[in-house]
């Protein structure tokens, strides 16, 4: 099945005209895959369309059956059962096991379903479910079990009893507490600004963008998981991820922007993508690219690295010190995420122009770096995730012997770099974006207190002065303290010093929640 977004942009220039206004699910669809022409193709068509048809079905069935029956009772144990195996069923044809509702209809994957006359009822049902909580697809994961499903419609049972203004936010919550992991729920998008959130519940939207993030790291890990072991990529999961951010960032940047303060754990590499990706895409907007262009641009950002999953281990974790050949063996990273996503089954213009940010991200702005090729003019894809990148690295520990910038210096070195690594006018849109002092910068004021910077000023003249959470107080107490406007000449306090959170062992993104 051909791999595409709704309409073409046609080319960068292109999303320069888009707005906000046009945002609908439909357009994010990309519509109905045309029929496979083929006999054998529309017959593995027909079996999925027999398949998605079921799975709506047992649904219905073990909905309807938990009304009457408690969480552990035997009656539950079938439909359950019925349910997981017709997602093994799909998950075997090689098809995604996810149910997404775009405009009127029930799509499994990018199959539009077509109920016949009997089972309308049971359609129109899990239709209404969904919408009633916001919910614009279930996605079930590869390692899904009974007990998650069971978990997952007794938090629905939850959620309704409690009749919480905002269902949507309450099941994200309940899914959380009971450790629903491999069920994955995606907001139906012309719902984002009319369901009527509890803005204040949500915390401006940081849950959602917690989620989102976690599911970001979850598609990066399943797509390097794919090319380690030799198989083809699918990238829509990653697609519907970069279009998750899309909608959140247009509630409002500083939500996700703060999720790129986490500490890289155990998968470095897939907090990278998903930090990156996140930078791209708060510059394309700032640039004012259309959402296709966006979510091309996210998923070029999100893949940017894809070919270091076919290197070595070792080779990546030992930072400075490679040889010559191991150098060399690094900077075909580009070329090999390149061929990669070439392998995709339908190679088009929309491909391509995520094929030139993945082969340009380490081109440098004088068209030195890598790949080494005669190059006329870097593209706007790769300039862009080249900024991202080489600020994501600069303030990350990615290496033993090299300890990370605090961000207010990575970006004063960042700007030594203009004209040779880095394009000016971006590089001055992008400090605008993150702010001279960064949304997760711990700060010490004159006041002796401590503080992170949770939101920057939107006047460029004001970036140096953003809004903090205060954290402790001049005796350096823990305090949960007041966000203070530092534009404001009444707040009384100034920049006094930038801190290395990591100096005082402390994770600032949990004071961004």
């Amino acid at each position: 099945m051909a791999e595409r977004i709704g309409r073409e942009p046609g080319g960068e220039q292109a999303g320069f005209a888009g707005s906000e206004a046009d945002w609908s699910s439909e357009d994010w669809s990309g519509g109905e895959l045309a029929a496979p022409a083929d006999p054998e193709s529309q017959r593995a068509r027909n079996e999925l369309m027999r398949l998605g048809s079921a799975l709506v079905s047992r649904l219905f069935v073990l909905f309807k059956t938990s009304l009457n029956y408690s969480e552990g009772h035997a009656a539950l144990e079938a439909p359950l059962a019925q349910a997981i195996g017709v997602v093994r069923e799909i998950q075997r044809q090689g098809e995604e096991a996810s149910l997404r509702i775009k405009g009127r209809h029930l799509y499994l994957a990018e199959l539009r379903l077509r109920p016949q006359a009997a089972s309308f009822n049971v359609f129109s049902f899990l239709m209404e479910e969904m919408r009633r909580h916001a919910i614009g697809a279930i996605h079930f994961t590869p390692l899904v079990t009974e007990e998650d499903l069971r978990r997952l419609v007794y938090a629905f049972r939850e959620v309704e009893a409690e009749s919480a203004p905002d269902s949507h936010a309450s099941l994200l919550e309940r899914m959380q507490q009971r450790m629903i992991a491999n069920i994955e729920l995606s907001t139906l998008p012309e719902e984002i600004e009319t369901a009527g959130f509890d803005r204040e519940r949500l915390k401006d939207g940081r849950l959602k963008a917690r989620l989102c993030y976690q599911q970001a790291l979850k598609a990066v890990a399943r797509v390097e998981e794919q090319v380690s072991a030799g198989k083809p990529i699918r990238i829509r999961e990653a697609k519907r991820v970069v279009q998750q951010m899309i909608d959140l960032l247009a509630q409002g940047e500083s939500s996700l922007l703060g999720h790129g303060t986490r500490p890289d754990g155990e998968r470095a590499a897939g907090h990278h993508a998903v930090k990156v990706c996140i930078l791209s895409l708060t510059l394309g907007r700032r640039l004012g690219l259309a959402k296709f262009t966006l979510c091309e641009l996210g998923l070029a950002a999100l893949l940017h690295d894809l070919g270091k999953s076919e290197l070595p281990g070792e080779l990546l974790e030992r930072g400075e010190g490679a040889t010559p050949q191991e150098q060399q063996l690094l900077e075909s990273h580009p070329m090999l995420g390149v061929k990669r996503v070439m392998q995709l089954k339908a190679v088009d213009r929309w491909s391509c122009r995520i094929i030139t940010g993945i082969f340009e991200h380490h081109l440098l702005a004088d068209r030195s770096g890598y790949p080494h090729f005669a190059y006329q003019r870097v593209g706007l894809f790769g300039r862009i995730i080249a900024l991202a990148n080489g600020f994501e690295l600069l303030t990350s520990p990615r290496c033993a012997d090299r300890s990370p910038y605090p961000p207010d210096k990575a970006l004063r070195f960042m700007l030594t770099q203009v004209g040779k690594a880095y394009d000016q006018a971006l590089l001055k849109l992008f400090i605008g974006c993150v702010g001279v002092q960064p949304i997760g910068c711990l700060l010490q004021l004159d006041s002796g207190e401590l503080a992170v910077v949770v939101e920057n000023h939107p006047d460029p003249g004001q970036w140096g002065s953003p809004q903090v959470k205060i954290i402790a107080d001049a005796a350096g107490r823990e305090v949960d303290g007041e966000v203070v406007d530092l534009a404001r000449p009444d707040s009384g306090r100034h920049i006094a010093a930038s801190l290395d959170p990591r100096l005082f062992q402390l994770d600032v993104s949990r004071y961004l929640q």
